[in-house]
């Protein structure tokens, strides 16, 4: 998992996750919790106070999983509209258009697919 990759999950910036990875800072205490939940860690070693193992447990993977499936049903539609505008002003820009040019390709490619399934259909 990449740093930005958990600060999507957590609603964080990706510098945020950096300080903490580096320890120059630390995550609030509700998001030192929910750190500790996908990982299957204590606080104390989300917090630098104990080593961590090396390779994540099962139960950690399970930890993440389970944490990203309740993120996901806590967002609602509108929830996560919210959310993608509040990111999309945090971009430049230069990287707020590509995404709007990228997701206007796939639209664009959606729609031909479907027009061609209707075709078929029509024959």
């Amino acid at each position: 998992m990449t740093q930005s990759e958990l600060a999507d999950l957590l609603g964080v910036t990706q510098t945020s996750v950096s300080q903490w990875e580096g320890g120059r800072n630390y995550p609030d205490i509700k998001t030192a919790k929910r750190l500790a939940t996908m990982f299957d860690a204590t606080l104390d070693q989300i917090l630098g106070m104990e080593d961590m193992t090396a390779e994540p447990s099962d139960s950690a993977r399970t930890g993440y999983l389970r944490e990203a499936e309740a993120v996901d049903r806590e967002l609602f539609p509108l929830e996560q509209k919210a959310r993608i505008l509040s990111l999309m002003s945090k971009l430049s820009p230069m990287a707020r258009q590509r995404i709007l040019d990228r997701a206007e390709i796939y639209y664009e490619i959606e729609a031909g697919e479907e027009n061609q399934e209707w075709g078929a259909l029509d024959s």
